[in-house]
């Protein structure tokens, strides 16, 4: 019995597994990697520095948002100082070791971070962080 050699022209290789595999990778590390979730609002601008850190998302952080016109934002929602001190006296209640990074405008008046920061201290919050960016290259 006779068999046919395939020719080069009946060779053909099928990548629609491959694309379907490299698809369904690129959705599974989509959904699976955490995303930094740093509560960055656009209108606040921190200060410059030279030797500034980056910031790392840290489990159970309150991020304040204080913009240039002294609006304080939590979760992109403008609240009280009032709000804030009740806000921060239910998460030290369940979290004693509760972290707070404030987010202030270069352009901000410094003395709405530091009513954040009495807010802290009253509430017995040790830490702190006013976030800045790094200047230069």
């Amino acid at each position: 019995m006779r068999t046919k050699c395939p020719t080069e022209k009946d060779v053909e290789i099928n990548i629609t597994p491959i694309v379907d595999l490299v698809f369904n990778l690129l959705i599974f590390f989509l959904v699976a990697t955490k995303f930094a979730d740093i509560e960055r609002d656009v209108r606040v601008r921190p200060p410059s520095s030279l030797n500034a850190r980056p910031v790392t998302a840290i489990p159970q952080e309150i991020v304040i948002n204080v913009t240039r016109e002294g609006q304080m934002l939590i979760a992109g929602k403008q609240r009280e100082i009032e709000d804030i001190d009740r806000l921060l006296k239910i998460a030290v209640s369940e979290n004693p070791h509760q972290a707070v990074v404030i987010r202030g405008d270069k352009q901000a008046i410094l003395q709405f971070a530091v009513n954040i920061l009495d807010l802290c201290e009253k509430n017995s919050i040790e830490r702190t962080y006013l976030t800045t960016s790094k200047t230069g290259p």
